[in-house]
């Protein structure tokens, strides 16, 4: 069978609407609100560390003028670091959510009779192998990062030169979408391995998706550009605006709606964006072939436990008159 790369936007955008539709309501509200809940911690604990900044910095001053003892640099510093676990712990629990708001929608274009609401939510977000997703999710942010590093690298070294600053800042947002895209069908792609990655080095899941993703990048670029990142542009500038002719005009209700309505819209769109990235996966791999993309990458189960070694027997290296070191001390 021709492997079949592009899928059509106005069926996929049909089969978008059967899947999200349905149970709409029962899916919006758990997934806004708990987004909501991660942004709202998320500026409490960015707002505390930014007020630890600030005191750290009054506290040197106090220092210099011996007006403080340096154990309170040291408080400040401990302070920081919690707020910093505390941001990071956040980011990981989100990331995990996100992922068991995607596989209920993939377990849905499996089994349409299914419901995505809360308790399915939850349910598989109990169920996730939250050791190996951490993984994922650092290996992923490593290679993004090492492949953006030589246009960073580049940019400082012409920092002088505004242009091409600027070109390397784009070359190296482009750069860091298109992996972004080579790697983001990972998660689904080791949950259709999972057993298989007992033992085994996650990036495997990154390698598989990359080649997943080979002729099929532009085609998925184009369905989320239309479906997910279009519609969310158009809602964030309208309301956005709001709130800029509200701080423009001094008018600070304005304002306030503004970036309401902005997370609200944001939340509400939740289930459209989770929903496309598990159908994009299910309809995709209709003409993929996992075993290859596979291929080559799972070490043998004996390599793992080390019984290929077992037999293996110890021959002492001759020289070169034909006597072994054994021998020679002998």
């Amino acid at each position: 069978m021709k492997k079949r790369y592009h899928l059509s936007l106005k069926q996929f955008v049909h089969d978008l609407k059967g899947l999200v539709k349905p149970h709409y309501q029962a899916s919006m509200w758990p997934l806004g609100g708990v987004m909501i809940i991660f942004l709202a911690l998320s500026f409490i604990v960015g707002y505390f560390a930014q007020g630890i900044l600030s005191s750290m910095g009054m506290a040197m001053m106090m220092i210099m003028y011996g007006m403080a003892s340096p154990a309170a640099i040291g408080l400040a510093l401990l302070e920081l670091l919690i707020a910093i676990i505390v941001l990071i712990a956040l980011s990981f629990f989100y990331s995990f959510f996100t992922t068991a708001a995607q596989f209920t929608y993939q377990d849905k274009v499996r089994h349409p009779e299914q419901i995505v609401s809360a308790g399915s939510v939850w349910m598989h977000y109990k169920h996730l192998r939250k050791n190996q997703l951490w993984r994922i999710i650092l290996y992923t942010g490593l290679f993004v990062f090492l492949w953006s590093l030589p246009l960073d690298i580049i940019g400082g070294l012409v920092a002088k030169n505004q242009v091409l600053v600027i070109i390397c800042r784009i070359l190296n947002d482009i750069v860091m979408a298109w992996k972004g895209i080579e790697y983001s069908q990972a998660n689904f792609l080791y949950r259709d391995r999972q057993p298989q990655f007992l033992g085994q080095s996650m990036r495997y899941a990154l390698t598989a998706s990359r080649r997943f993703m080979g002729g099929r990048k532009w085609n998925y670029l184009l369905i989320m550009l239309v479906v997910v990142f279009i519609p969310m542009v158009v809602w964030e500038v309208i309301f956005g605006a709001l709130a800029y002719w509200g701080i423009y005009t001094a008018i600070y209700p304005l304002v306030y709606i503004g970036l309401l309505l902005m997370i609200l819209g944001f939340a509400a769109y939740l289930p459209v964006i989770f929903a496309s990235g598990a159908l994009y996966y299910e309809e995709a791999k209709k003409t993929a072939n996992l075993d290859e993309d596979f291929a080559g990458t799972f070490k043998p189960v004996a390599e793992l436990t080390g019984e290929a070694y077992v037999h293996e027997v110890y021959t002492p290296k001759k020289t070169k008159k034909g006597k072994t070191k054994q021998d020679k001390k002998k």
